[in-house]
């Protein structure tokens, strides 16, 4: 059994939607009514200093969310090698998981029960999905993927298994992402008071930014499904 090709397949959706999601995010839309100062002077500043607020807030925040997704990746692969299920490594999925991370503290148990319920959910399905991948012994993720599905079952495990942004949209006002900033590090002048640290809260932003991402992620793997299967049919 290979985990290699398994490995190698997560990082080739995760990597690319992550710079997409980069792409698509806009510290100016995150700040829209965000309210930081006397008739919005600190919110104008920021926003003209947006390229530093996206650099040294924001950007970790995204690099935070992707080494989260290998780690819970990472136990999900050892689940499926062993032949475990879900459940006997739900705590230690969830541990990982950046949307339970992100689950606003007024969200009932029952809601919270059902964003979970969605999480595991998915996770199902994708650890379902790259079974037969982790069963091959290539360690190549096409040459893994050709030789364990054919082309509907590998379009399947795009459009079914690789998406995550299902349990944001079905429970979008459950979530609140936010991140503490210090105006007076960001802004960098002598002539504005003190202020103080804040939280600026970019939850739309995000869910829009990562939807569109994960679109057109999944939108170019299932090109290269196609590709590679017609490469691996001589046509």
């Amino acid at each position: 059994m290979s985990r290699r090709a398994a490995e190698a397949g997560f990082r080739r959706f995760l990597d690319p939607t992550m710079e997409a999601v980069r792409r698509e995010f806009s510290v100016g839309r995150a700040l829209r009514g965000t309210g930081l100062g006397p008739g919005g002077h600190v919110v104008d500043r920021l926003r003209r200093n947006a390229d530093t607020l996206e650099r040294r807030l924001v950007e970790p925040e995204f690099d935070r969310y992707r080494e989260r997704s290998l780690d819970q990746f990472g136990v999900l692969l050892d689940a499926v090698e062993r032949g475990d299920s879900i459940e006997s490594v739900e705590s230690q999925l969830l541990a990982h998981d950046s949307y339970v991370e992100a689950l606003d503290p007024s969200v009932t148990a029952t809601r919270r029960a059902a964003v979970t319920e969605a999480i595991l959910e998915r996770l199902d399905r994708l650890g379902r999905g790259i079974e037969p991948i982790v069963e091959r012994p290539e360690d190549d993720f096409w040459a893994a993927t050709v030789a364990a599905m054919d082309r509907p079952e590998a379009l399947s495990l795009v459009e079914d298994a690789f998406p995550f942004t299902g349990p944001l949209r079905s429970h979008r006002s459950c979530f609140c992402f936010e991140v503490r900033a210090d105006p007076n590090e960001l802004l960098d002048s002598p002539f504005l008071p003190t202020l103080p640290a804040v939280q600026i809260e970019y939850t739309s932003e995000a869910i829009r930014a990562m939807t569109r991402a994960e679109r057109q992620v999944i939108a170019a793997v299932k090109r290269e499904v196609e590709e590679r299967f017609e490469a691996s049919d001589g046509g």
